[in-house]
């Protein structure tokens, strides 16, 4: 699967310090995986403190799964993030929902505006817990999590399109000529068959 045209996908939480931040790092390495291309991956927050970075403990166990983040700065999430999204997955229901409604005032004048902000939930089933101010465990059981639902993820904002192959005519196969009628033989030998009379018949 191949990406046409760069195509954004934000992943958001409440502060981008621990959850988005991780999912960010998965979904990268699973598109790499696939060898998917053009495509920009980032995370951010709806509430976004200063000078925020990335949670100590969601830095280690993404090291402790072989992925390095250096120099990560907290985002907030803002207009047009939004607009030039291709998808955007929240951890959480409540999360999707505040998104969608920012997203609504800002294409409320277009029909035509497509949904493009989900939750985990509505591709994997569950929603990403909150870990801030829990120990480490909690931390690695939100990892693990965004880790089993990544390939559905990336599934889900990347659907396949269906092509429905056309069978092509069946070649109708040419009449072989029809055959000559066979003279009658007689004897074996082809031709006509030859009147012999004895002699002296025919003479009165």
């Amino acid at each position: 699967m191949n990406a046409t045209e760069e195509k954004k996908i934000i992943f958001v939480c409440t502060g981008n310090t621990c959850r988005s931040p991780m999912a960010e790092a998965i979904f990268r390495y699973e598109l790499k995986r696939l060898g998917v291309t053009g495509v920009t991956v980032s995370s951010a927050g709806t509430l976004v403190g200063k000078s925020a970075g990335m949670n100590p403990h969601s830095l280690q166990v993404l090291s402790e799964n072989g992925f390095y983040v250096w120099n990560f700065s907290s985002t907030q999430l803002d207009s047009e993030m939004i607009l030039n999204a291709h998808a955007i997955v929240c951890m959480t229901d409540e999360h999707r929902d505040v998104v969608s409604y920012m997203r609504y005032k800002l294409l409320s004048e277009r029909e035509d505006a497509e949904n493009n902000v989900y939750s985990f939930s509505d591709f994997v089933g569950y929603e990403i817990p909150d870990p801030y101010g829990q120990g480490i465990e909690s931390y690695r059981e939100v990892f693990a999590k965004l880790l089993s639902g990544m390939p559905k993820i990336v599934e889900g904002v990347f659907p396949k399109e269906e092509k429905k192959e056309k069978m092509p005519p069946k070649e109708k196969k040419p009449r072989k000529p029809r055959a000559k009628p066979r003279k009658r033989t007689t004897g074996g030998k082809t031709g006509t068959k030859k009147t012999t009379t004895k002699k002296g018949e025919g003479k009165k």
